[in-house]
């Protein structure tokens, strides 16, 4: 069994890789958690699920074959890099889609995490519809925006279903500001890593060359039409990496 543990991003959760789940090769099974303050973890309020260790214990949890091919979205991207690192000998490949390996500078990080609790302040006290107002008005968004309505209501009926409050506490204990930066492991990695960013997500694709460079078996893969969520926007063409 080729087992695929696929980490949402912020505001997502496990049922976003629905679409891809349809279409897996024969023999791949797919597993989703929902990380906390998302999904069915959206009202989790204990401060230490939030910490970077219990993120890890949820993806242990989750990968049950004794390899598995491990997927992450941005903010799962970064996570699925952290337990990739500490668990080599598990992994089949990793797959990281509009991910980064963290800020390479404490300036950087400094600065994020200032700019990650101002934003958590504003989630709290203005709530969710500003919030997205806000959100979904980045550039590398306006893809997915305009997916047909059949596909766009669900993802963005399931975003309205998170809370201000464990949005926030995600954000001020997993985001980019608060985890150290990996930059200086990437050149230990000996498995195979699939990068992928869409083209029309200048960041991010930047950010895969950037680390093309320090992984010793890495490919790029820019999904034509796309913008930040590849999985949301082109499954079809996620799945074919996964083949």
């Amino acid at each position: 069994m080729n087992q695929i543990v696929a980490l949402h991003g912020f505001t997502g959760q496990g049922a976003d890789f629905e679409p891809l789940s349809a279409c897996l090769p024969p023999g791949a099974e797919l597993t989703a958690p929902d990380l906390p303050g998302h999904g069915s973890q959206r009202l989790l309020r204990d401060l230490s699920a939030y910490s970077l260790p219990a993120h890890l214990e949820i993806i242990s949890g989750a990968a049950t074959a004794p390899q598995v091919t491990l997927l992450g979205y941005s903010m799962g991207g970064r996570l699925a890099l952290h337990w990739a690192i500490a668990h080599p000998e598990r992994i089949r490949r990793l797959i990281l889609v509009g991910a980064s390996p963290g800020l390479a500078t404490p300036e950087e990080r400094d600065e994020r995490r200032l700019g990650d609790a101002t934003l958590a302040e504003f989630i709290r006290t203005r709530g969710l519809d500003a919030f997205f107002k806000y959100w979904h008005n980045q550039t590398f968004f306006q893809p997915m925006l305009r997916l047909p309505k059949e596909r766009l209501d669900p993802i963005l009926a399931r975003r309205a279903q998170n809370d201000p409050e464990g949005l926030a506490m995600s954000l001020e204990n997993v985001g980019t500001g608060t985890l150290p930066s990996l930059w200086h492991r990437l050149k230990e990695i000996r498995f195979p890593v699939d990068l992928v960013s869409g083209e029309h997500d200048a960041k991010f694709t930047r950010i895969a060359h950037e680390m093309g460079a320090h992984l010793p078996k890495a490919r790029h893969s820019l999904i034509e039409g796309a913008g930040h969520a590849v999985h949301l926007e082109r499954p079809s063409d996620l799945a074919m990496l996964l083949q």
